[in-house]
């Protein structure tokens, strides 16, 4: 019983050359991606090691120094993240990250998550606005993960988004599914990159403002995070007019986990690590 040369496929000469371009632009990508998050790395440390030494060097009075420790501060909660994304998005992509689920209440979860982070949005006076169809539902999440959901989509939308603009943050309730829903009236982005967005190797070739280019590996995270929920994300653009980012994961309580109040004071390292890169003011 040997194989019969006809059942073997044969490959065209333009069906190789497609698939070595396919594979030097994935190879490309990847290099691309290693050197924005070195690059990253070392200019935070840059301006780490420039901060440290113009203190040793020289005598500060305690407003010129205090300006000093949070510029360090704010570059190394910047490396952390950078880190921390990396590690994460690793460990997800290779079934190593475990979910700690509790069952919360999302509603007061969320809402309390968009009002810590509205001292990031004033920065660029844009005015969040949180609502929602249920003052209460209990589902069985991790809190840090949907949290880092939350936090990552809003410092994106913060990031993009016009001076003195709206962002709103909707949660929709139904019997199956908690949906939150996160619009602005930004850049926006393409059709063709909007099905590329989630890939950590790849960054929207349209942003001019260079201040806040990163490595592109935050809704690689946010993707993974939200799969690993058993959910969903996708998102609506118009180039110029702005983005909707929508999450849906399954309403499910689960009655061998026990019900926590998630602190809002757990969220504040968190908070000044996600949106370390959007201050607008030392």
């Amino acid at each position: 019983m040997g194989n019969s040369i006809g059942e073997n496929k044969l490959v065209t000469i333009d069906e190789l050359e497609e698939l070595l371009c396919n594979l030097r632009n994935e190879s490309e990508n990847k290099e691309n991606f290693t050197l924005n998050i070195t690059h990253d790395m070392r200019s935070h440390l840059n301006v780490i090691i420039s901060a440290l030494q113009f203190i040793e060097h020289n005598s500060l009075n305690i407003t010129t120094e205090k300006k000093y420790m949070n510029i360090i501060k704010r570059n190394s909660y910047k490396i952390l993240k950078l880190i921390n994304n990396l590690i994460d998005t690793s460990r997800l992509e290779n079934n190593f990250y475990k979910l700690e689920k509790r069952n919360i209440d999302i509603v007061s979860m969320i809402e309390g998550t968009v009002e810590c982070i509205e001292k990031y949005s004033l920065e660029k006076n844009i005015q969040l606005i949180f609502d929602t169809n249920k003052e209460e539902c209990i589902v069985s999440a991790d809190p840090e993960a949907i949290d880092r959901i939350v936090m990552n989509l809003l410092s994106n939308a913060i990031k993009f988004s016009p001076m003195d603009s709206e962002i709103f943050v909707y949660l929709n309730i139904d019997n199956e599914n908690i949906n939150i829903s996160v619009i602005d009236n930004g850049k926006g982005i393409s059709q063709e990159e909007q099905d590329k967005i989630f890939n950590r190797f790849y960054q929207c070739s349209n942003r001019s403002d260079k201040e806040y280019i990163g490595s592109g590996i935050g809704l690689d995270l946010t993707n993974y995070l939200v799969k690993a929920h058993g959910g969903n994300i996708s998102i609506n653009s118009v180039e110029n007019e702005g983005s909707e980012f929508i999450v849906t994961i399954p309403r499910v309580l689960e009655e061998h986990i026990e019900t926590v109040d998630n602190s809002i004071s757990s969220k504040i390292q968190m908070l000044e690590i996600e949106f370390s890169d959007i201050y607008l003011s030392e």
